[in-house]
């Protein structure tokens, strides 16, 4: 089973009564200029009532499993201005989720010591950016989010 459509999985005021939508963008890219091909995409911009409460979000739809792994693999490092050595090799700082228990999805990727994170669940890619990145609220929030729209894709995989 795929998600079919983004709608079903995009976070509304009733998933985050607390908080307001500054911007929805919808945006479809494909083609030779995103490999894989990207089905549709959407950003929002969200702020609570304190500064480090203010997220955003990009979400991905594809054609498959593996085409959202793929982008997932790749494109964890395009935020990125600076890159870290692991195992000697220089890679994005965005590495896998060292703890079980936090990997949202089917594989989940996070800067340590930050609270962005890339989350990948089905045929769908999640990138969530903290606005104010103080790491101990803004990781709980940051995850939260990121538990809410894994919660979403679950509900959309299951209406079949």
């Amino acid at each position: 089973m795929l998600v079919r459509k983004l709608d079903a999985v995009i976070l509304t005021t009733n998933d985050l009564p607390t908080m307001q939508v500054d911007s929805r963008i919808n945006f479809r890219i494909g083609g030779t200029l995103k490999q894989p091909p990207i089905v549709d995409g959407f950003s929002q911009v969200w702020h609570g009532t304190h500064p480090q409460e203010s997220i955003t979000l990009y979400y991905w739809l594809f054609q498959s499993v593996s085409d959202a792994e793929k982008a997932a693999n790749q494109w964890r490092g395009i935020n990125t201005a600076s890159l870290i050595v692991v195992n000697g090799e220089y890679d994005t700082p965005y590495q896998p989720e060292s703890n079980a228990e936090d990997v949202i999805g089917n594989a989940t990727w996070r800067i340590e010591n930050k609270a962005h994170l890339w989350f990948v669940k089905n045929n769908v890619l999640v990138h969530i950016t903290a606005g104010r990145d103080t790491l101990n609220h803004q990781l709980t929030l940051t995850r939260s989010v990121a538990r809410k729209i894994e919660t979403k894709i679950n509900t959309a995989l299951n209406r079949r």
